[in-house]
């Protein structure tokens, strides 16, 4: 049935990029958990990629729900095979940019706050071998504003592929320093305490 997925879904023209796709695909898809137990079920399982979609699959319920920037598509022998179901927006209201936010903390001298966004990546730093091994490079939001992305690679796999101008999101903790900021927990967590982070480039996940 995988398969069979895989070869609808790339009939399916794409649809312009969005920004924080993740993000809102995770938001729609666990409205669509809470609002449609009888179809998507069980809520909670993880959130993949299957060729440029974001995909969810219950087994309990044997159904998919997708996205692809703005789209939502659904695939099951209950919605008659694949079904273009709409936009996200037909759904949830979007999460919006995270600069202002971004902004307020760096402005008040904040840490410790779970953010979310958008940004490219303008250096490619090193990696911190020191404890916990962490990749490290710099994003631009569009306000302008700095963030150090520290993404441990002992917890996560590493961005191989990642370069100069590459567009990044992230979902992780915001620590104040005097450069814009610096993002860090864009991974699981082992321990299952600290919410789980990720970081979201060229449709793949990081976490």
């Amino acid at each position: 049935m995988k398969s069979m997925t895989l070869l609808l879904i790339a009939l399916i023209p794409g649809i312009s990029a969005a920004e924080n796709i993740l993000i809102n695909s995770n938001k729609l898809f666990n409205f669509a958990e809470t609002v449609y137990p009888n179809f998507f079920s069980p809520a909670g399982v993880e959130t993949t990629t299957l060729d440029e979609y974001l995909v969810r699959y219950y087994p309990n319920t044997d159904t998919y729900i997708g996205t692809k920037d703005k789209g939502v598509y659904v695939y099951g022998n209950v919605f008659g095979g694949l079904l273009n179901a709409g936009v996200i927006t037909d759904f949830i209201e979007s999460e919006v940019n995270s600069d202002e936010l971004l902004a307020r903390l760096f402005a008040n001298v904040q840490s410790n706050v779970q953010v979310y966004g958008t940004g490219t990546v303008i250096s490619i730093l090193s990696d911190d071998l020191n404890g916990s091994r962490h990749q490290r490079f710099i994003i631009e939001l569009k306000s302008k504003q700095t963030l150090l992305i520290a993404h441990n690679i002992d917890l996560a796999p590493r961005i191989d592929t990642l370069a100069l101008n590459d567009q990044i999101e992230f979902f992780g903790e915001y620590e104040w320093n005097d450069q814009g900021g610096i993002i860090h927990w864009t991974h699981h967590d082992p321990d299952a305490i600290h919410v789980n982070g990720w970081l979201f480039h060229n449709n793949v996940i990081y976490q």
